[in-house]
């Protein structure tokens, strides 16, 4: 075989190679572009689970805050059982987080982180002799407690959504902060 013609049976091998992986790809494209709707509604299910587990974590860390800001308020001989609830709810509260962890951003972690760390320090004030500093009444309050978690939360959630749903965010279910 002469030079040109094995220059010819080469390019006839591979313009033929070419044409089988860009109908490949295409084909590929097509499945893939099939998969991705399938995804959105897996996206949705994960989004659902995400929302109620950050529910239920600030559901627990406000119970905890419920229950110190109440603290001057509750007779003395309801404190030990009131604080046992609280203790409780503080284990909750770890647990939970523990969900929380698994399943979001560094800035939502680190939100729950502090939830947490604000926890510790309002069950580790409550005395069953004495009310409750101001500064941990001032922590204790409705929504202070929570809030940063909740809109890293809201943040994290609609960044996904974007990501997944692109145009359609504004349909899509969002994690409501008040």
């Amino acid at each position: 075989m002469d030079a040109a013609t094995a220059f010819l049976a080469a390019l006839a091998v591979t313009t033929a190679g070419g044409a089988v992986a860009a109908r490949t790809l295409r084909l590929s494209a097509r499945r893939a572009a099939g998969d991705f709707q399938r995804d959105g509604e897996a996206h949705r299910r994960a989004h659902a689970r995400r929302t109620a587990t950050y529910v239920d974590f600030a559901t627990a860390a406000d119970r905890i805050g419920d229950a110190v800001a109440l603290w001057p308020a509750t007779p003395a001989a309801a404190r030990p059982g009131v604080l046992d609830e609280a203790r409780g709810r503080l284990q909750e509260l770890h647990a939970r987080h523990g969900a929380v962890i698994l399943d979001s951003s560094p800035a939502v972690r680190d939100a729950a982180a502090a939830v947490v760390a604000d926890c510790e320090r309002l069950v580790d004030g409550l005395d069953l002799d004495a009310d409750p500093g101001p500064d941990l009444l001032a922590l204790a309050e409705r929504g202070r407690l929570t809030m940063p978690f909740l809109r890293a939360g809201r943040a994290y959630q609609e960044a996904e959504s974007a990501r997944y749903f692109r145009g359609a965010v504004r349909r899509a279910p969002r994690l409501s902060v008040r």
